[in-house]
């Protein structure tokens, strides 16, 4: 079983980002998206979810889609952050820790 994981830290009071709504796709190799799991970080910021990954699935490419926008809830700002990965072994551990604001973030791949 892979487990997906991500912790969303609010740079500007340093706090965990909660209730910020996310969407991961799933990216076929002919370039066709879908939902693929959907949710939202919770009191902690973070995100948890195993998932039984074939074979098909490792090949797959992934977007996930946090919206900040609506988190931030102001105008002028950075309204959804798009970050795409793969999760090519099925028994994987993958952990996307992302640092947010309203004018930026950092993120990086945890294994």
């Amino acid at each position: 079983m892979a487990i997906f994981s991500s912790h969303l830290l609010d740079a500007t009071n340093g706090s965990h980002a909660a209730n910020v709504d996310v969407i991961i796709y799933q990216i076929n190799e002919n370039g066709e998206k879908k939902v693929f799991f959907e949710t939202k970080s919770d009191e902690g910021g973070r995100i948890l979810q195993e998932f039984e990954l074939s074979k098909e699935d490792c090949k797959c490419e992934y977007e996930i889609v946090c919206k900040t926008g609506k988190y931030f809830n102001e105008k002028k700002i950075i309204s959804e952050i798009n970050i795409k990965f793969k999760m090519e072994k099925p028994n994987k551990n993958y952990h996307i820790p992302i640092i947010i604001s309203k004018n930026s973030y950092t993120v990086w791949w945890s294994e």
